[in-house]
């Protein structure tokens, strides 16, 4: 395996598999849709399987760094906090 091949699962998990995990969260939150099973079980297998292959990657390889787009990174973090405070009820509708 190459460090472009590294580079593209990195981008599946970063900006494809979290951002849908984080939307199928928070649509379940809401209501609009209701928690199915098999899209979060497919998204957690995909997400682990990804994982594991880019964990072991960097075992191997340890100056090999994933640059993400930082502007991205917080905007994501400030999701999932929001999504979390939700979850918990920090927020009464």
């Amino acid at each position: 395996m190459n460090e472009k091949t590294m580079n593209l699962i990195n981008k599946i998990l970063y900006y494809v598999i979290a951002p849908i995990l984080i939307l199928e969260f928070i649509l379940t939150d809401l209501h609009i849709i209701s928690f199915t099973k098999i899209l979060f079980i497919a998204s957690v297998v995909v997400l682990l399987i990804l994982c594991v292959i880019s964990f072991f990657y960097k075992k191997q390889h340890p100056d090999y760094e994933f640059k993400a787009n930082e502007m991205y990174t917080r905007i994501l973090f400030a999701i999932i906090l929001l999504e979390c405070f939700y979850s918990a009820g920090f927020f009464k509708w």
